[in-house]
């Protein structure tokens, strides 16, 4: 699809009803074309919390065709993007978002760690996307593996305590050791200024 026609698209869509809106995501979604996958992720890059939603979830049924797309999304300089993104992979639980979902969990912006936690936690309902997930949280310096193995106990606590048996496994595949980048957020703090200098939160999220 070219952009003119995606332009044309949203013009059309402004003035129609929300039943309407869903009805087309949920067409474009039944015929996952490379146009129609295109049209889908670039809902997620429009200011409509409605149709990000939407279009976030029909993502999620589309499977490993949509993974990487979505994976670069969560890199985007549009928050809500970013949030939508992180959505879809959860619900879709595959083990290879685990990584770029656990890099969420540093982002500048409160709402974004809040989905990538959400995102995690749905992945830890299988045990392949478990596994992924803590493998992704050892990877971590030790304070900032506290705060994103609290951050998920805090929401259910038999996921925190399954990650927590995972992470004192001495069998449990371990990568090089890949420190956290640095960012300010949208209030002006530093990573650090949020979890600590070697990536502990000193307070809430």
């Amino acid at each position: 699809m070219i952009p003119k026609d995606a332009t044309r698209l949203w013009e059309e869509l402004r003035h129609r009803d929300p039943n309407e809106k869903l009805d087309w995501i949920r067409q474009l979604a039944e015929n996952p074309t490379p146009e129609s996958i295109e049209v889908l992720l670039d809902v997620l890059k429009q200011e409509s919390w409605f149709l990000r939603e939407q279009a976030s979830r029909a993502l999620a049924g589309l499977g490993e065709q949509v993974v990487e797309p979505l994976i670069e999304f969560l890199g985007s300089g549009l928050w809500y993007t970013r949030t939508a993104a992180a959505a879809a992979l959860g619900t879709m639980g595959l083990p290879i978002a685990a990584a770029p979902l656990t890099e969420l969990l540093r982002d500048p912006n409160r709402t974004v760690r809040d989905a990538g936690r959400d995102a995690l936690l749905k992945m830890c309902r299988n045990e392949m996307g478990r596994h992924a997930v803590a493998v992704s949280f050892r990877d971590l310096p030790e304070r900032a593996q506290r705060f994103a193995l609290d951050g998920l106990a805090a929401r259910d606590p038999e996921i925190g305590s399954q990650l927590g048996a995972l992470l004192r496994d001495p069998d449990l595949r371990h990568r090089d050791e890949e420190p956290l980048a640095r960012a300010v957020n949208d209030d002006g703090f530093r990573w650090e200024d949020v979890v600590g200098e070697n990536g502990a939160e000193s307070g809430s999220a």
